[in-house]
């Protein structure tokens, strides 16, 4: 019975309060008339309570309990169907700082569409591209706002949507975001163009070269330099030899981060690039 009560340290509206748990743990619990008629160190039960966060002491807590009271429940309620949506469609776990972010979002987004302003949305050509889950995701999102509020949200708020999800995903800031989409575009930019070919944005190969791509930048942007593997260099030496154009062209993407990262091409590096390369330009563009 101890885990199904919180006990009430603030009421922040009359759907929000500032509770602890049984843990002992600061959390903000959310549930349609929560707040109302209750004070200070009453009880609140699990049923009442459509969502918990903890609250993490630090710089932003105010500023997250500010957003919670000036946005409106019927939008954080949206923004949770939302995220439950996303979860389930996309089978990951999104950090607590969604809901605040999200349902933010939204609340601007709405707020401008009924003022009548038309303001450009974040259209981003690689998030559709590199994040093609994510944005189908936000279109449905889109769709959910659209009945829920009745109102004609463009589709292309659905990109704007999806950053905020693959940020949440990954737990790293738009503009670490933004790099990694950038590098993985100018990347995929100089294999098209080496090779004076569209690639297949459909195939197989080309979904597992984005996630490889993906995961190679956050290497050269985030993590340290693996150390020097004498099997893989030997691999790499080897599969060089065989597949030459594929190599020439890796030597263009190692010229490239080293110019614009600093970062030098591990054997690992050119290991793999050279067998996704490979593969890609085997199917049919």
């Amino acid at each position: 019975m101890l885990r199904e009560k919180y006990i009430v340290k603030r009421i922040v509206n009359n759907n929000i309060v500032i509770a602890e748990n049984y843990k002992g743990q600061e959390v903000v619990a959310i549930g349609k008339g929560l707040g109302f008629r209750k004070s200070k160190y009453d009880t609140v039960f699990q049923n009442e309570v459509m969502k918990t966060y903890v609250l993490v002491d630090g710089s932003n807590k105010g500023q997250i309990l500010s957003l919670f009271e000036q946005i409106p429940f019927e939008i954080i309620e949206l923004t949770q169907r939302i995220i439950d949506m996303a979860q389930k469609e996309l089978n990951v776990k999104f950090n607590v700082n969604l809901i605040v972010a999200l349902s933010d979002h939204i609340n601007f987004s709405v707020n401008q569409y009924k003022a009548g302003f038309d303001l450009p949305t974040l259209v981003n050509e690689e998030v559709k591209r590199f994040y093609k889950e994510e944005y189908q995701v936000g279109k449905k999102a889109i769709k959910m706002i659209n009945e829920t509020l009745n109102i004609s949200l463009k589709d292309d708020e659905s990109t704007s949507i999806a950053f905020h999800l693959i940020t949440a995903t990954e737990k790293r800031s738009n503009r670490d975001s933004l790099k990694i989409m950038k590098g993985v575009n100018e990347i995929i930019q100089i294999v098209e163009d080496n090779f004076s070919v569209k690639l297949n944005e459909d195939s197989l190969a080309y979904s597992r070269f984005i996630i490889h791509l993906k995961f190679f930048m956050k290497t050269i942007l985030f993590e340290e330099i693996k150390e020097k593997n004498d099997t893989l260099a030997s691999l790499a030496s080897q599969l060089t030899k065989e597949y030459d154009k594929a190599n020439r062209c890796v030597d263009k993407i190692a010229a490239f981060v080293l110019e614009n990262y600093n970062y030098q091409l591990s054997d690992e590096d050119r290991l793999y690039l050279v067998i996704h390369i490979v593969r890609i330009l085997e199917q049919p563009q």
